[in-house]
């Protein structure tokens, strides 16, 4: 015996571990396999597609695998085409799928039997989602086996919110004295790096009665200080700061010269926050003319009467990731410290309004092959004034 099998040996007997010097990759993947599924990191698991003979050669080791992991496991031999896998695949093949409980059995075959009713895209992500697939992982799949792209695919490079005012001129002289903002084109602040606010007049598309029906979150990690500063500059306060141990964010809301609502905002190490605690930690701070003032990013608040819609929208069509789930709102990342804020209108700051005085604007690094997607397909796209009308009237420009 060679030291390295020896030492192998010892191992395996010390920690309980298999020494298998050449394991077949295929009852090696199925081990992993089964072993997510009884871990319930995925509800059903798909084996290597073989051919009958194939099968019939690895069952009983297939067999033997599940039953270590008390796994249920069954033949295939009609895996159910849908556009998430080439059909290639599986075409003549069988599958082993392995489950842990009857309940994700009968869900299978509910979706065999559903399957060629079912519309080809509504299909695929429904299997997805019983493989255990997140929905960036569904999304990958069909950008690679069919001609579809998710927006965010095209590459956001930086997130600009529009506000409209009567008095345009005071709310620039709010944001760049009483704030701070820098101005880097007339009327166009920058928050951080990649995100802005743009301040523009009241025109007919947005009048003046027109409900603000937003709000806007400045991160920063300077809570304290910008409270004092705001209460020195006798800014209205909607609601105080006071810190809450333990809470996933701390802040305050402030209102800016025509209603606005502006929630100066820390978010902080929690479960609900820990995929978004990781992006802002390390973001840029970008230091306003009220020195040492900053901030590092800033979320977009909409308000919604269908969250549930919604949030397929953000996640299957725009393909925008959650970072951030606090029940009644979602948070996804739109660009790199750009964020989106879908709130439940019920529990909310603001309510949902059919026309409101707020538009979204996305650059994107390929815009022509963004727009010419566009063009071939039913996302609501708006040529004249190339913008992207979504769900209850949502405005995304597209530039």
């Amino acid at each position: 015996m060679s030291r390295i099998c020896a030492l192998l040996l010892v191992l395996s007997l010390l920690f309980g571990t298999h020494c298998e010097v050449k394991q077949d990759p295929i009852l090696a993947a199925f081990d992993v396999y089964c072993e997510m599924v009884a871990n319930g990191a995925k509800p059903i698991a798909l084996g290597q597609p073989m051919s009958p003979q194939e099968m019939e050669d690895y069952w009983d080791d297939l067999v033997g695998i599940s039953e270590k992991y008390s796994l249920g496991l069954f033949r295939e031999k009609r895996f159910p085409v849908t556009l998430l896998f080439s059909a290639v695949a599986t075409y003549e093949k069988e599958v082993p799928v392995v489950y842990k409980d009857e309940l994700r059995y009968k869900q299978y075959i509910q979706f065999k039997m559903d399957n060629g009713n079912l519309e080809e895209f509504s299909a695929a992500r429904r299997l997805g989602r019983l493989l255990g697939y997140s929905v960036e992982g569904i999304n990958e799949l069909l950008m690679k086996n069919t001609d579809f792209k998710t927006i965010a695919s095209f590459g956001v490079g930086k997130q600009t919110t529009h506000f409209y005012y009567e008095d345009v001129d005071a709310a620039r002289e709010f944001y760049t004295k009483t704030l701070g903002f820098n101005e880097i084109e007339p009327y166009v602040l920058m928050i951080s790096p990649d995100t802005y606010l743009a301040l523009n007049s009241h025109n007919k598309k947005h009048p003046s009665d027109q409900p603000n029906a937003t709000a806007l979150a400045l991160l920063t990690d300077q809570l304290h200080q910008w409270y004092e500063h705001a209460r020195q500059e006798r800014i209205p306060i909607r609601f105080g700061y006071k810190a809450r141990p333990g809470s996933p964010h701390d802040g305050f809301v402030a209102e800016d010269p025509e209603g606005y609502l502006l929630e100066f905002e820390q978010f902080k190490q929690h479960p609900e926050n820990e995929r978004f605690f990781a992006i802002l930690e390390h973001a840029p701070r970008v230091q306003t003319s009220i020195y040492p003032l900053n901030f590092h990013g800033s979320i977009t608040w909409t308000y919604h009467v269908d969250l549930v819609k919604m949030q397929a929208y953000y996640e299957e069509v725009l393909g925008y990731t959650l970072v951030a789930d606090q029940g009644w709102t979602k948070i996804y990342q739109t660009s790199p410290t750009g964020f989106i804020g879908l709130v439940d209108e019920c529990r909310g700051m603001e309510d949902f309004a059919l026309a409101k005085a707020v538009e979204l604007d996305w650059s994107f690094d390929n815009v022509e092959e963004l727009i010419n997607y566009l063009s071939n397909t039913d996302q609501g796209w708006n040529a004249s004034q190339s913008e992207i009308i979504g769900p209850e009237r949502y405005i995304y420009r597209i530039r």
